[in-house]
């Protein structure tokens, strides 16, 4: 079964990159065109941002529970409405998938470098990470109206390092839980 379910990850993680590094061969006139496509359906969600009504919620909370972490929450949610408000969500838009893409790339490493032990590795699917995404700017050199870009690298490297993170928490709980029942089980034999 172990090994079924690496198999099947391994799949993952290559139709993953298949799916990103594609996206990176279009021409930057339909790559356009596909991301102005989810920015119509996000639209709702950017002039939901945009009202005001999230900062509000947050003042609301920080009135409610005064404490640093209420005022953090409120300056980030004013960042990000003034950042909607005066640059482009195209751009959002287009970094948000750099973002998702690497954040499912780098969960799903996560979930397959584990060791034979049964412990979780961190730099190894993190490198791994880091290389797909100078491929992937690598490939939009090559690409009509496309152009590689380090910051993208960074972002594509914040969602691998988070969806990497995500996956040794769940390994984490998953032992912790396995670890626990086994106890209980032979602690009652």
């Amino acid at each position: 079964m172990k090994k079924i379910s690496q198999k099947l990850l391994a799949i993952s993680v290559i139709l993953t990159l298949a799916f990103i590094w594609i996206n990176s061969m279009l021409p930057g006139d339909l790559s356009g065109r596909e991301s102005g496509w989810v920015l119509r359906l996000a639209e709702p969600l950017l002039d939901y941002i945009r009202s005001g009504q999230i900062r509000q919620a947050m003042l609301r909370f920080a009135l409610r529970f005064p404490d640093r972490l209420s005022e953090s929450l409120i300056r980030f949610a004013g960042a990000v409405e003034d950042h909607l408000l005066s640059q482009d969500a195209m751009f959002l838009v287009r970094k948000a998938a750099h973002f998702s893409e690497y954040t499912l790339l780098g969960y799903l490493m996560g979930l397959l470098c584990v060791r034979r032990d049964g412990r979780s590795r961190f730099f190894l699917p993190e490198a791994a990470c880091l290389g797909a995404a100078f491929i992937d700017e690598g490939i939009q050199l090559f690409s009509a109206g496309r152009a590689a870009q380090l910051r993208d690298v960074c972002i594509d490297l914040s969602g691998a390092t988070l969806g990497l993170t995500m996956a040794l928490v769940l390994l984490g709980v998953v032992r912790a839980f396995l670890r626990s029942t086994a106890s209980k089980t032979w602690g009652n034999l």
